[in-house]
């Protein structure tokens, strides 16, 4: 069995700054690595001081610089609150960053209090993550992409650099739905779940 440590990112008080809290997380992950365990996590949040981290990407940079085998994960990126045509090249430039050691989990979003506040609707979350992670998996495997949806419109264009990995990183998506993670699965997605307060009997399944 692989071990995956989540980086928890939380800021308690004012005495214990992002300054603190981020040194706290790249030591975990440095420890980790030591350690030999195959991967850390990080989540991407926005205005609260839980998981406290808007810059995952960055950060997943920033730790490749201190270790030396460990994978990294985003748990998750929140795809509404991107822009597909500039997130894709992030992702590969990224990915080049940390020597290829970058898994990209993705979300819907999760707090409709950081979700509307960023100007996404919760009730829209759903249908945008699923168009822009359409969007995303073209831009990353194929070399010109147009598109004409709800969300997204452009004419054809090319992400550059182009990604090193065929398709770009391995990529998972957080969903909590037994049905949903079925149908990830299904289209030949890794998975990122949790029962979060549903109990043995969700777990089971999602695990079945």
């Amino acid at each position: 069995m692989d071990y995956c440590i989540q980086l928890s990112a939380d800021y308690p008080d004012k005495s214990y700054g992002g300054d603190r809290v981020y040194k706290d997380m790249v030591e975990q992950a440095i420890l980790a690595d030591q350690l030999g365990f195959e991967s850390i996590s990080m989540t991407e949040h926005h205005l609260i001081n839980v998981l406290m981290m808007p810059a995952p990407l960055q950060f997943a940079v920033k730790i490749a610089s201190h270790t030396r085998n460990i994978k990294i994960i985003t748990s998750v990126v929140v795809l509404p609150l991107h822009d597909m045509r500039v997130f894709a090249g992030e992702i590969v430039a990224a990915d080049i960053f940390t020597d290829q050691r970058l898994l990209l989990g993705v979300g819907r979003g999760a707090y409709k209090f950081e979700m509307e506040r960023l100007g996404v609707p919760i009730i829209e979350t759903q249908e945008r993550f699923d168009e822009a992670l359409a969007v995303l998996k073209a831009l990353l495997s194929e070399e010109e992409v147009s598109w004409d949806g709800q969300f997204y419109k452009f004419e054809p264009l090319t992400i550059m650099p182009r990604p090193v990995r065929v398709g770009g990183p391995p990529m998972m998506v957080a969903v909590v739905n037994p049905d949903r993670v079925y149908s990830y699965a299904k289209d030949g997605m890794h998975i990122q779940t949790t029962p979060l307060a549903g109990g043995q009997g969700l777990l089971e399944r999602q695990v079945n």
